[in-house]
């Protein structure tokens, strides 16, 4: 299993779920026999094996959360959450004060953390051809007007994996956590670094160590 700040990087998300206090049943679902061996040694978690389905790096993850909300035992539940392994940042305080923005009025509330570089700025580009179209996101672009002053632009955010929490009732009939009115709880960058590859861990481990980031192990 990854490392991460001397113990497994599963452990930074476990840890934050069960300190929270916000949920009766929690599921550690995985198709890894040596996570789901690790999440056994928790009283609180409840470890699955993914049916075949389910499993491997293809399968998204949206899929996994509606077997689960549709599964009878789990219905009784007034809330449903999806936490990811690759946000370790997110804290117990995170989850709970995300919680307490949700209001009956709402479909969920999701983690997000402002964008690094203006939005507005984006282009794309034809892979075969070379070609960029600065009017892809949007028309007229600034990369066209010369508007290009950061300070002007509206913030834009992204989604950081923290926490996905929604009504059950709500998501059982949407089955997502954004078609309906979502709440956003924002992050700052440092508590949101995404881990999706080797140089991900390494600068997360690195916060640790200077001290950027605190942790308890």
């Amino acid at each position: 299993m990854l490392s991460l700040g001397g113990k497994p990087l599963i452990a930074h998300t476990i840890n934050a779920v069960i300190n929270s206090g916000c949920f009766e049943k929690i599921i550690f679902s995985s198709d890894d026999d040596e996570m789901l061996n690790y999440a056994s040694k928790y009283n609180q978690l409840v470890p699955v094996a993914r049916c075949p389905s389910l499993a491997g790096d293809s399968v998204k993850v949206i899929d996994l959360v509606r077997k689960i909300a549709n599964e009878h035992d789990n219905q009784k539940f007034d809330q449903i959450g999806l936490f990811l392994p690759t946000c370790p940042f997110r804290s117990a305080k995170d989850i709970a004060e995300g919680i307490q923005l949700l209001t009956k009025d709402d479909l969920s509330v999701v983690s997000v953390n402002e964008m690094n570089d203006p939005l507005q700025l984006s282009l794309s580009v034809d892979l075969k051809s070379n070609i960029a179209n600065p009017e892809a996101i949007l028309s007229p672009s600034p990369l066209v007007t010369g508007e290009t002053r950061s300070q002007d632009f509206t913030n834009y955010y992204r989604v950081n994996g923290g926490f996905y929490i929604a009504w059950m009732k709500k998501f059982l009939d949407k089955e997502n956590f954004f078609q309906g009115k979502v709440k956003a709880y924002i992050m700052d960058k440092l508590h949101s670094v995404d881990i999706d590859h080797a140089l991900d861990l390494d600068y997360a481990n690195m916060l640790i160590e200077k001290k950027y980031i605190n942790i308890t192990i």
